[in-house]
């Protein structure tokens, strides 16, 4: 049984225009990942990516001069190329960690990734994170177009 809190947990799902090998290889090297992780507006760095079972990773996120949320996580499932789990949460709050579950699947010749995030601890905060996903799937399109 799970103790992921159902209630307050997303799903947004997104066609891209690439080969589901192209789309996870997006979330598996730094410098893919740092140019579109995160909402519009911010930017984002990643000093750690160890995308393996058990790997760790870090994000920096700047959200206004000098103030930074770092948020950290630890890979649960890589499978190439259809399946990425981790964690997520703030570095410096790991007991609140949520679970993210993406999914990739080949659809008229493009992916369809369905990105999953459960434990959210309120409404706000699902909503909040909502926007913040479709942003970065957003800026994940517009990546993949330029690759």
């Amino acid at each position: 049984m799970s103790d992921i809190n159902e209630q307050f947990s997303l799903e947004t799902r997104r066609t891209l225009n690439a080969a589901p090998e192209k789309v996870f290889d997006a979330w598996m090297t730094r410098e893919a990942w740092q140019a579109w992780i995160g909402p519009k507006g911010l930017r984002c760095e990643v000093p750690l990516l160890e995308p393996v079972v058990g790997g760790r990773f870090r994000i920096q996120m700047s959200i206004a001069k000098g103030i930074t949320i770092p948020v950290a996580g630890i890979y649960r499932e890589v499978e190439r190329p259809s399946r990425i789990v981790f964690n997520w949460g703030r570095a410096d709050e790991p007991a609140r960690s949520t679970l993210i579950s993406i999914t990739l699947a080949v659809r008229d010749g493009k992916t369809e990734i369905t990105l999953r995030h459960e434990g959210l601890e309120s409404a706000a905060s699902r909503d909040s994170h909502l926007q913040g996903w479709n942003d970065a799937l957003d800026k994940l399109a517009a990546y993949l177009l330029t690759r």
